[in-house]
């Protein structure tokens, strides 16, 4: 279930990606959970560390992580962007 799980997190991070509701792209290394319900996804990247959300049994899983992706780039501070000589 947590190998589908991660396969499932990235096509929602690529997803997000493709549809610039994202600033870069994240490659997850993982889906861990406590066993209650509660799961962390950790990134090798300085920008995002990792996003924290919370699912059941029942729920849609791609809507939750979906959910959980925007909202914690929704708080990252500083820019998000990097300036190319193009947009400069």
């Amino acid at each position: 279930m947590i190998e589908q799980q991660l396969i499932d997190t990235q096509q929602v991070l690529d997803e997000l990606l493709s549809k610039a509701l994202i600033p870069f792209a994240l490659t997850a290394y993982g889906v861990n959970t406590n066993g209650r319900g509660e799961y962390v996804v950790p990134f090798n990247d300085s920008r995002i560390h990792s996003f924290r959300f919370a699912w059941k049994e029942g729920e849609n899983f791609k809507e939750i992580v979906r959910a959980a992706v925007l909202e914690r780039v929704s708080r990252m501070s500083g820019p998000l962007y990097r300036k190319t000589a193009a947009s400069r």
